[in-house]
């Protein structure tokens, strides 16, 4: 039995065509008053569903934001807005997916119970992995980052280069120079861009998102720069 936490401004919700769908695959629904959309646990729900609705995008953006400080559940917008960037900001941000208003139920049942059942997986096997190290497959490179200033890129462990931009460079730097620490969205705005900005979040998610395609190549089982929940980001060199 999963748990879904529903995010909605729309008090007709409850009566729509998705809650029924979702509750068909034996998942609880629990409709999340205002007062408990930033009060996530990890233990306490499997995934969670935002309503997407028009003009709503920054209040969107801010919501994938708190609910990733805080939990790493399943995380979907449940969207009529079809535009591709907006669907990439929230996918950048740490959406795991959008689900389309015109989803049939059917389909929206089988996506659903389809990511849960992965979830569930992955989440046994971290477990398992925690409670036996030995069984652990041994770590065969470092994160070992040198900066290289003069091009504004950086080496890793020794053997591939990576071309970064300037801000990019400059993010980098500042985590480097605080190694094993957490940075805040905020003390990383402040040293990497100037003045006032309401999109400051996103612009550090945004930024750290190109950072760990540049630096992770792909590999998911290497990961240099941490998510450090409830506090910001963290260089794992």
């Amino acid at each position: 039995m999963y748990n879904i936490g529903v995010i909605s401004s729309n008090r007709e919700l409850a009566d729509n065509t998705y809650i029924e769908a979702i509750k068909e695959t034996k998942c609880i629904v629990h409709h999340l008053k205002e007062q408990q959309k930033w009060n996530i646990t990890e233990d306490g729900l499997d995934a969670l569903i935002i309503e997407d609705e028009e003009n709503q995008m920054s209040i969107i953006c801010e919501s994938i934001i708190k609910i990733r400080e805080q939990s790493s559940a399943l995380l979907w917008v449940l969207s009529k807005n079809t535009d591709k960037s907006t669907r990439i900001v929230y996918m950048k941000l740490g959406a795991d997916g959008i689900i389309n208003a015109s989803i049939d139920s059917d389909e929206l049942s089988l996506f659903i119970q389809g990511n849960l059942k992965r979830y569930s997986e992955k989440k046994q096997n971290t477990l398992k992995s925690q409670e036996h190290p030995a069984l652990q497959e041994p770590v065969l490179t470092k994160n070992k980052i040198k900066l290289i200033p003069s091009n504004f890129s950086v080496l890793l462990n020794g053997n591939r280069e990576v071309s970064l931009t300037k801000l990019e460079f400059r993010t980098i730097e500042l985590l480097s120079q605080h190694a094993g620490e957490a940075l805040a969205y905020e003390e990383i705005y402040k040293n990497v861009w100037s003045g006032e900005d309401e999109d400051k979040q996103y612009r550090v998610a945004n930024i750290i998102y190109h950072l760990r395609r540049k630096l992770d190549g792909g590999n998911t089982t290497r990961e240099y720069i941490k998510t450090v929940r409830s506090k910001g980001y963290m260089l794992n060199n």
